[in-house]
């Protein structure tokens, strides 16, 4: 029972560092396997993240089209400034009319 206790608190170690830290989960599962899950834990923790930041920046001018992931272009509404397919009538968010 102790050793299951043990086993899946390294466990959790390891996804932890998979997860949160952008770590591969597997040493990191070994090592507090080995050494103690609490230790493991701890040195996580201590850890730099290695997770990139997810930002994304859209440079367009009110009426530009934009290419986006495969053959859809987009434009930006003037009333809402949100990005909406070029052959649209009305805006889907602000219900604006495009002329």
């Amino acid at each position: 029972m102790l050793f299951a206790l043990y086993l899946a608190l390294s466990f959790i170690v390891g996804l932890a560092a998979q997860n949160y830290r952008g770590r591969r989960g597997m040493p990191w599962f070994l090592l507090s396997f080995v050494a103690s899950p609490v230790i493991g834990g701890l040195l996580l923790l201590a850890s730099k993240d290695l997770r990139t930041a997810h930002v994304a920046v859209t440079v367009t001018g009110p009426a530009e089209p934009r290419f986006t992931n495969g053959p859809i272009f987009e434009k930006t509404c003037p009333q809402c400034a949100e990005q909406v397919k070029v052959d649209a009538k009305i805006c889907r968010f602000c219900r604006h009319e495009f002329t």
